[in-house]
């Protein structure tokens, strides 16, 4: 008996070990080094199946890498907006650990540190001046902002409805393809010093999300409030679990295989002939719920490139258990040299897709031309014309009979003779 609960407790925890694609440990920052007032929202992270290392920003021993270099934790959550160092890591420090693939949650405020300011600006989001606030005298309180200004990116944010609630500074965004504003303030609001009226331009945004090229993921908030107990339980927990679940990847993950090629009858060459039937597969699964799952789109697709793309075709989908199959069947263009066959797959907060392979596409050989080409067959009707029309001209003038000869060489009398052309002579 004692045996069979161990087993169902093993079982439960590699089963909460599996809600993100990308690891479970976590560790997070706080400015004392205890929940406090954000218990609620790490309750709900454990409840996920995430290993909590909480630590406050002045613990020295709070490091994102070990000595030899490799990350200690697969995400990280920062809820000390105003300290100056994070644990053992500084602004440099975290965008190495983003760029070794880590994921990254920053909740900022009104008091938001250089720290953070710099950090933040490597992602193309700068915050409002030190000490401004984001206000509006629209709502019942001006300095707790409620929005429903959401951004239409369901692979992030899902459907929300509820209006969130939010105490702290905005931010402006970079033109930047990799960085989504998912919830901006009110038309109405601004962003202005406390006790100043003078506003710093139009609505800020809120909460902002960067995916970078190599698939990790950043979340940033204004408002460290808006992670508080306070808060969630005023109706901000859809929309924080929705966020957090995006950013530590337990959704929206897309892991494709290799792109699989080879000619029609299931062979695969060494090279490429031009003009030949070739058939492509990829497989795609989509991790949500902790687990992998078949993905689901009828836009992926597949061109064959060099330099420029020579075909680009719709892949169709076949579903199976854990993953789809998407593929297809095309005739390679008419051009020889070195293709890359390449799945590029980018939607907005889906994880990337790019799988690729350089092939060797050669031109015919000398016995494989065809013998009759279609396009010649005019000169082809035209030759035979004319060795037609020489044939019968031949035939016409071997086989037609001599003319009549005249009357007088028929009855054997001598022929008269011929009078000589010539001018008369006269006589006598």
């Amino acid at each position: 008996m004692l045996l069979r609960w161990i087993c169902v407790a093993l079982g439960a925890v590699a089963g909460a070990a599996a809600q993100s694609a990308s690891g479970a440990r976590v560790l997070v920052v706080t400015p004392t080094g205890g929940g406090g007032e954000y218990s609620d929202y790490l309750d709900s992270l454990r409840a996920r199946g995430f290993d909590l290392s909480v630590r406050g920003a002045g613990n020295a021993s709070a490091a994102l890498h070990g000595g030899d270099g490799a990350r200690l934790y697969d995400h990280a959550v920062l809820l000390a907006p105003a300290a100056r160092r994070l644990g053992a890591a500084d602004a440099h420090g975290l965008v190495r650990f983003v760029d070794d693939g880590g994921n990254l949650v920053v909740a900022a405020g009104s008091d938001v540190s250089d720290t953070l300011r710099t950090l933040a600006a490597q992602f193309g989001v700068t915050f409002e001046a030190r000490g401004s606030r984001v206000t509006d005298y629209g709502g019942a309180d001006a300095h707790t902002v409620a929005s429903a200004r959401f951004a239409d990116v369901p692979a992030v944010l899902g459907r929300q409805a509820a209006p969130v609630l939010f105490e702290g500074i905005g931010h402006r965004c970079a033109a930047n393809a990799l960085l989504t504003p998912v919830l901006r303030a009110p038309r109405t609001a601004f962003s202005a010093p406390a006790g100043d009226d003078v506003a710093s331009g139009g609505a800020p945004a809120l909460v902002s999300v960067f995916q970078t090229r190599g698939n990790a993921r950043v979340a940033f908030s204004g408002s460290a409030a808006l992670f508080s107990n306070r808060l969630l339980r005023r109706g901000n927990r859809r929309f924080v679990d929705a966020v957090t679940q995006w950013t530590l990847q337990e959704k929206s993950v897309l892991r494709a295989s290799p792109l699989r090629h080879a000619l029609a009858d299931g062979t695969r060459p060494e090279h490429y002939r031009v003009g030949s039937h070739a058939r492509f597969e990829i497989d795609v699964a989509e991790f949500r719920g902790g687990a992998w799952h078949a993905f689901d789109a009828d836009d992926v697709q597949l061109e064959l490139a060099m330099l420029d793309p020579y075909v680009r075709a719709t892949l169709n989908r076949t579903a199976h258990a854990g993953h789809a199959t998407f593929h297809g069947a095309l005739r390679l263009p008419d051009r020889y040299g070195t293709f890359t066959f390449r799945v590029n797959y980018k939607r907005p907060g889906l994880t990337s897709v790019d799988a690729r392979d350089i092939v060797g596409i050669r031109p015919l050989r000398h016995d494989e031309y065809p013998r009759f080409l279609t396009a010649a067959y005019p000169y082809y009707a035209a030759a035979l014309a004319m060795a037609a029309g020489f044939l019968a001209l031949s035939a016409v003038w071997l086989w037609t009979g001599e003319p009549a000869a005249p009357a007088a060489l028929r009855t054997g009398e001598p022929a008269a003779p011929a009078r000589p052309r010539g001018r008369k002579q006269k006589t006598g």
